[in-house]
């Protein structure tokens, strides 16, 4: 494991502005929009709770340890948020790889690619790895399919291992803030 892999170097490379290493030429595929919802509502909720806490716990060795665990917190929410953010999708001659939360997921060959197209779904916002599709929405689903003329191996990481998911897909649903872009550089001839 790389340092940008750990939640802490993908916090710091976030902070700097810079991704992850992606191969020469590639480009980037970024998934980021609607991201920073929940953890700044957690972020600001965090906050408040600090405040109240300072007020309420009458020790102050209590109220310092109860603020650092806030503050650890929060690094560690941002932390994940920025592996997510670090680590982008990205397209070259050959092959399209999809990641997500800093691990590659599926690199696709770009020659086993059947289709590339925008299409809406609102029917999943979680990650997912049901039947024959992966699908890797935001909070407002995915907007991209791209079916495959050949079942792929994937692999769907999660932070609690049991939730982990491998399997045999032949379709992936997901989300990508240019839609358009990415379905166009799909279908050019490598």
């Amino acid at each position: 494991m790389t340092f940008s892999n750990t939640k802490l170097g993908a916090l710091w490379l976030w902070i700097r502005g810079r991704d992850a290493v992606v191969e020469q030429g590639a480009v980037v595929v970024r998934s980021s929009g609607g991201s920073l919802v929940l953890p700044v509502a957690f972020g600001v909720a965090t906050v408040i709770e600090m405040a109240v806490l300072h007020i309420l716990v009458p020790w102050m060795w209590l109220s310092v340890i109860l603020a650092l665990a806030s503050v650890w917190s929060l690094v560690v929410l941002f932390g994940y948020l920025a592996l997510h953010r670090v680590h982008p999708h990205f397209v070259t001659d050959t092959r399209f790889v999809v990641r997500q939360s800093g691990t590659v997921v599926a690199s696709i060959d770009r020659e086993s690619m059947a289709s590339a197209a925008c299409v809406r779904r609102f029917d999943t916002t979680t990650p997912e790895l049901e039947g024959s599709r992966l699908t890797l929405p935001n909070l407002d689903g995915t907007n991209v399919d791209v079916v495959l003329r050949q079942p792929l191996h994937v692999e769907l990481p999660a932070l609690i291992p049991r939730y982990r998911r491998s399997g045999f897909v032949d379709r992936i649903s997901l989300y990508v803030d240019e839609p358009a872009d990415l379905v166009g550089n799909l279908s050019k001839v490598s």
